[in-house]
């Protein structure tokens, strides 16, 4: 055991720990779940490329010795290789990204002071002093959020990119069949299943180009503001160079927030990141309700789909029920996020770490959800003709095509002579004498029905309202 000393006293740590005292207290002081930073490795990552382009930035401006901000930056690169990721023991909930902060810090000053000296501790390496040099907890994790966010995004649009080419598929598979179309799930018009299908490829093309929008201006920091936005404390030439820096270790570019104060006090970019996260789950969810609901039976539900060949695949349904739970799930998660938002205090948004962990979560659900329900749903997919036909020729909705030729009274004396004797409408149309059998056959044939320029081309050739 080692010890170590702060302004509350000393306490004992293991020796293999690199975290320290303000970790350990932290540990202690806020162990309110069994989610920690070592399960997010991805926040750590940022927090850690954060501080590497800190110590090029002090070391490029004088203002750290260059053998500490060597041994700091080497630090940085072992976690970044994945080594000591299970040093991160605070729990998320937790402000603003004080305790994982200074957990990094402490981490990355004991690693970095091992380095030089051959032991843990801060007589060459402080974890405030040089490794959180020019830094606040309060810039450094909302610009590790802006990172991280940036990053899980474009796993999102890759997975709703797959699945919008699965319903693309289904859609030019599945094009020609004639359904009907159903409003308040009662009997409407004839559709094609190409037609409906094309209306979920541009949903997710939607949402798709929403968040690319959003993605494309982000990410933004407001590291160099410090504790209130105001920068005490950061040495001279630090901003000019800090940025460059930080975008040379992420790989991509960074720019600093245009106001450091807006920055540090609001919380609209994840609010409305967290709405198009949900918009994408209510996406994913309305194509899973649809599909158990069209697949419904197999004898007494509609049945015009089949989710997989022959009897429904079990496997399917239960997906299908997951995507739906996954939504219930984002919508939660906005809701807490937008509370989180409201709870506005005068110079830093709080609870950074819940509106982050909500996020990832959210991201995570639907970059996993979309593509499971374009496998082994939407791809799955097939069509019962017969039945699909069938329903449409038997719909006395095929009667709004006899009002819109002969009025609405010719429309209703179709749809009660049909009811009464159990016809479809182009039978009942003949044995009424309302129209002749060759007249019957076009403006009843579902298909003819599905193309607008047909409908018009029947509707002139047939109209007679006085």
């Amino acid at each position: 055991m080692r010890k170590e000393k702060d302004g509350l006293g000393e306490r004992q740590l293991p020796d293999e720990a690199y975290y320290g005292i303000q970790t350990l207290r932290a540990m202690e002081n806020f162990d309110v779940s069994d989610d920690t930073f070592a399960h997010h490795p991805n926040i750590v990552r940022a927090m850690v490329e954060i501080k590497k382009a800190c110590a090029l930035t002090n070391k490029e401006i004088r203002a750290l010795p260059a053998d500490v901000a060597d041994a700091v930056v080497a630090a940085c690169d072992e976690l970044l290789a994945g080594r000591h990721l299970d040093q991160f023991p605070v729990n998320v909930f937790r402000g603003c990204g004080t305790s994982i902060n200074m957990n990094v810090n402490e981490v990355l000053g004991n690693r970095a002071n091992e380095l030089l000296t051959g032991r843990k501790g801060s007589d060459r390496v402080h974890p405030n002093t040089h490794v959180n040099m020019c830094q606040s907890s309060n810039d450094v994790f909302p610009t590790a959020a802006s990172l991280v966010l940036h990053r899980e995004t474009g796993g999102l649009l890759d997975a709703l990119a797959e699945l919008e080419e699965a319903v693309g598929e289904r859609m030019d598979a599945l094009g020609p069949v004639v359904r009907i179309g159903r409003t308040c799930l009662q009997d409407a018009v004839p559709l094609t299943l190409g037609q409906s299908l094309s209306g979920y490829v541009s949903l997710i093309r939607r949402v798709r180009a929403q968040i690319a929008a959003f993605r494309k201006h982000a990410p933004t920091g407001i590291l160099g503001a410090t504790a209130v936005g105001t920068g005490i404390g950061v040495q001279p030439g630090f901003m000019k160079r800090v940025y460059r820096n930080l975008s040379g270790v992420v790989g991509f570019p960074v720019r600093p927030d245009p106001n450091f104060f807006d920055g540090m006090q609001n919380s609209d970019g994840a609010m409305t990141l967290s709405a198009l996260v949900r918009n994408a789950a209510a996406a994913c969810c309305k194509i899973a309700r649809d599909c158990l609901l069209l697949a419904s039976g197999p004898d007494g539900g509609i049945g015009e789909l089949r989710l997989g060949p022959g009897l429904p695949d079990p496997e399917a349904l239960h997906v299908c029920k997951l995507v739906i739970q996954v939504s219930h799930q984002v919508g939660a998660n906005d809701w807490a996020i937008g509370m989180a938002a409201q709870s506005g205090e005068p110079d830093i948004a709080p609870s950074g770490g819940i509106k982050l962990i909500a996020l990832l979560e959210s991201l995570e659900l639907v970059r996993n959800a979309a593509p499971l329900l374009a496998d082994v749903c939407v791809r799955r997919l097939e069509a019962d003709e017969e039945r699909c036909r069938r329903h449409a020729e038997e719909s006395m909705s095929l009667a709004t095509m006899a009002s819109a030729v002969r009025g609405y009274a010719v429309g209703s004396a179709l749809v009660r002579a049909a009811g009464r004797e159990g016809l479809t409408c182009r039978e009942a149309a003949i044995r009424e004498g309302l129209f002749p059998p060759e007249a019957a056959d076009e403006l009843f044939d579902v298909r003819t029905l599905t193309d607008r320029p047909g409908m018009e081309r029947l509707i002139r050739a047939y109209r007679q309202i006085s």
